[in-house]
């Protein structure tokens, strides 16, 4: 024995650990701390398992784990690698008849196809030595194509209408386009019905129509409103920057611009 049991066991004790401290300690179970120890290695999972147990135990115990494990190398015998033995073998041999019929039935199968190649050029001899001929198909009578005469175009004349017959369309009643440049807040009024108001910001545009009268009640920031009545523009709103009121629409202030 080398001695790297008796090494573990000399510093295990004089750090006073009993087992089951060192097993809380190294996370090595008690047995296999035995094991190391007593050099026993054979109840270990494998000589991978034994180093690395045998290192983990010693950094532990503050020993150097290379000098435990040149002395486990020095007292442990290398493992025989493993000899694979092949399997012998079986060669079947085969019964001496198969041969000759094999060898037979190739020599039929050859003989089959020298009289069927001279068959199909007997045939072909017979075909190419006839005198059949085949008849001549009957031949399509010709059709004449008849193309009809040019119909000549129907010219439509439309209807004369008496200019004096026109009548230029009319718009009836009124319609406010309101076009916002600015944040704007007003209040609208339409002939008898109830006035509503509304926030309106700049980009945006109303339209509003009436029969007699669109009754513009507020206006918040009036210089952020265009209004146009049936398309005419009406002028810009003195003192814009403030609150206008009651600004009336009708008939009259449509013939007025």
């Amino acid at each position: 024995m080398a001695g790297e049991g008796q090494i573990l066991r000399a510093a295990r004790e004089e750090k006073k650990w009993s087992l089951m401290n060192t097993e809380e300690t190294t996370k090595i179970r008690v047995r296999y701390i035995q094991a190391l120890e007593e050099e026993d290695y054979g109840i270990l999972p494998g000589t991978t398992y034994a180093k690395g147990y045998l290192r983990t135990y010693a950094k532990q115990l503050g020993l150097n784990p290379d000098e435990i494990i040149a002395l486990y190398n020095e007292s442990v015998l290398p493992e025989p690698a493993p000899v694979l033995e092949s399997l012998p073998i079986e060669v079947k041999a085969r019964p001496l008849w198969i041969r000759p019929v094999i060898i037979g039935s190739m020599a039929v199968l050859a003989l089959v196809l020298v009289i069927a190649i001279a068959s199909l050029y007997q045939t072909g001899k017979k075909v190419a030595g006839s005198s059949y001929s085949p008849s001549a198909l009957p031949i399509a009578p010709k059709t004449e194509t008849v193309t009809p005469a040019a119909t000549p175009p129907v010219v439509t004349t439309p209807p004369v209408t008496n200019p004096a017959t026109v009548v230029a369309p009319t718009q009836d009643g009124l319609t406010a386009q309101l076009v916002f440049t600015q944040d704007c807040w007003i209040e609208v009024k339409i002939d008898d019905q109830s006035p509503f108001q509304g926030l309106f910001y700049a980009g945006t545009t109303k339209e509003l129509k009436g029969t007699n009268k669109i009754e513009l009640v507020k206006i918040g920031n009036a210089a952020g409103l265009s209004v146009a009545l049936n398309g005419k523009a009406l002028p810009s709103f003195e003192n814009g920057g403030k609150v206008v009121n009651n600004v009336i629409l009708t008939q009259d202030t449509l013939k007025a611009l």
